[in-house]
């Protein structure tokens, strides 16, 4: 029995494994489901703010990136919240099936510290982020805790400024430093109502203002600096050394000048055309250096003007005006002696003189001209002969120019040729009177045929001649003279008609040819001839009332008059005779009836 027993036992047993088995099965199955359902409700909820206002935050599940709502596995977890502005919230759990609810995590804001120094301080002193800000005045600089940001801080100096960025982190001190390297300029003038100009070396103007004055917290480093008064500028580069005051003392020195012409009233112009005014002109506060003016004035030659202009000094400058016509007249002048036409010279040197009397120029200059023109008429009169007149030229052009090589080389040569010279002019002087009267005689084709007559007196031949005329001119019966000259030196030509008056109609003509020549100093030899002549009247009938008289003059001479009869002969020397008389009263040697002369 027992071994039935155990066999159907065993049987049984085999026999429910199989159900066990799907029993198991089933029962793995529904834990999976279950499990699968529960996992599907397991989810992590959260919200994050920041001091209470809603953030977009940074969140990690394990170092994982989470999010509100999301599934989360069965375990231990750590849960991590971060935001740049807020304190890092974190926290760890076992997770078990269901949600997980960390509700509204609500972060700390996070800060750090701003430090800032300001060295010298700062006129102003400005701070400023998203959340906290500052402005101060005078300050150097504040270290305080702050919201973690970025902060911009600004500072500003009379003449420097900065703006900067800085950024604090949480937990950490943010430092900062200002520290500008600045000066002050002290500037002062020795000249009041002066004004300057402060400028960076770009050009852009800093300060203006009068003198004395100080200008602080300039940045260290090169200005310019343009300092004016009175229309006077000084461009300078002043440098300013950090920490320090930096003194520039400006200086305006001044000269002055005094500007004088003779005649005044001359307009006073730089070469710009600035007008300065008319002479006698005082100009002061003048820059020292060179000035550069030009004196006008109408008719008048511009003069320039150049003066060196010192400091606390005054130049005088005083000048005669030269006129116009002074220069045309001295420019001819240089122009005719560089032509060597002298006398031209004297002439436009004359003029010279006449605009501007007593000018030295213009005065050596015309002893020049004088003295080379001598020269020149000197050589001249050599040319021609006259070495004694030449040797007279020569010793008046060295009263003018006492150092003239060729006048003192010329003299000794002319002297050589003086007594030459003399005994042909004393030949000359012999046969001048001779000449004279035959080329007189030349003009009247009748000469010839008369004779000729001499008389000589030691009286000088122009009183002669001037006695002889008035002789012909007063003495009855009167002469009407033609001719009254002297045609060679010392020599006199009269030349006169008379008419010879018959019963009823004139009957004949007288003509005198009289040449009175000094042959020696003490000498006067007096040539003349007298022509006669027969008047001849032809009438002519061309109608019953028209007729025609014309007279014919043929000279008194055998050659011409076939019958020469007694009344012809006693005209003939009756005209001699009578001119005869004339001349020796004119000269003293006989008596002459002048009751028909002048008183």
């Amino acid at each position: 029995m027992d071994a039935p027993t155990s066999i159907y036992g065993r049987g049984w047993v085999r026999g429910l494994r199989p159900i066990f088995y799907w029993l198991i099965l089933v029962l793995v199955l529904f834990g999976i489901r279950t499990h699968q359902q529960l996992m599907e409700k397991t989810r992590l909820n959260f919200s994050v703010t920041l001091q209470g206002q809603p953030i977009g935050a940074t969140a990690t599940l394990d170092g994982q990136p989470a999010v509100s709502g999301q599934n989360i596995s069965l375990g231990n977890h750590i849960f991590v919240v971060t935001h740049p502005k807020g304190e890092t919230f974190l926290t760890n759990w076992f997770g078990w099936y269901g949600e997980r609810d960390l509700g509204t995590i609500d972060l700390k804001r996070a800060k750090g510290t701003l430090s800032v120094t300001a060295d010298p301080p700062a006129p102003f002193l400005s701070i400023s982020g998203p959340e906290w800000s500052v402005t101060l005045t005078n300050s150097s600089g504040l270290t305080t805790s702050v919201p973690t940001d970025q902060y911009t801080v600004e500072s500003r100096y009379a003449h420097w400024e900065s703006s900067d960025n800085i950024m604090v982190n949480a937990g950490l001190t943010a430092t900062w430093r200002i520290a500008p390297r600045l000066g002050a300029l002290q500037l002062s003038c020795n000249q009041s109502n002066a004004t300057f100009q402060l400028l960076t070396l770009d050009n852009r103007q800093l300060e203006t203002g009068g003198f004395p004055s100080l200008i602080p917290e300039l940045p260290e480093g090169s200005y310019k600096l343009i300092s004016q008064h009175h229309g006077h500028e000084h461009n300078q580069t002043v440098a300013i050394s950090a920490g320090m005051t930096n003194d520039h003392p400006i200086e305006f020195l001044y000269g002055a000048a005094v500007l004088e012409t003779t005649p005044a009233s001359a307009d006073v112009q730089d070469g710009s055309g600035r007008y300065w005014g008319v002479t006698p002109l005082n100009l002061p506060e003048l820059s020292p250096g060179t000035l550069q003016l030009t004196l006008h004035r109408g008719g008048y030659e511009p003069v320039p003007v150049l003066l060196e202009i010192t400091a606390n000094e005054t130049a005088t400058f005083r000048t005669n005006l030269v006129s116009t016509g002074y220069t045309g007249a001295m420019k001819s002048a240089r122009m005719y002696m560089d032509a060597a036409d002298y006398e031209k010279a004297m002439q436009a040197l004359g003029d010279a003189i006449i605009a501007k009397p007593g000018d030295a120029d213009a005065i050596a200059l015309q002893r020049e001209a004088s003295g080379l023109g001598k020269i020149q008429n000197a050589k001249k009169l050599a040319a021609e002969g006259d070495y004694i007149g030449g040797g007279k030229e020569l010793t008046l052009a060295l009263q003018s120019l006492p150092d003239n090589a060729e006048a003192k080389q010329l003299i000794p040569d002319y002297k050589q040729h003086e007594p030459e010279q003399i005994e042909r002019e004393r030949v000359e002087r012999l046969n001048r009177p001779k000449q004279v009267f035959d080329n007189a005689l030349r003009n009247y084709i009748d000469a010839n045929l008369f004779d000729e007559h001499e008389l000589k007196t030691s009286k000088p031949a122009k009183d002669v001649a001037s006695a002889i005329a008035s002789a012909l001119l007063y003495v009855q019966p009167t002469y009407k003279i033609d001719k009254n000259d002297s045609p060679k030196p010392e020599t006199y030509r009269i030349a006169g008609m008379q008419d010879v008056s018959g019963v009823f109609v004139n009957s004949g003509l007288r003509r005198c040819i009289i040449v009175c020549g000094q042959t020696t100093d003490n000498e006067t030899e007096i040539l003349y001839k007298v022509m006669e002549y027969k008047a001849k009247h032809n009438v002519s009938m061309h109608g019953l009332l028209d007729w025609q008289s014309d007279t014919e003059f043929i000279p008194i001479h055998p050659s011409t008059i076939t019958n020469m009869t007694d009344k012809l002969k006693v005209q003939l020397q009756a005209g001699v005779s009578n001119l005869t008389v004339r001349i020796q009263g004119a000269i003293g040697q006989s008596p002459v009836d002048q009751s028909n002369a002048p008183k």
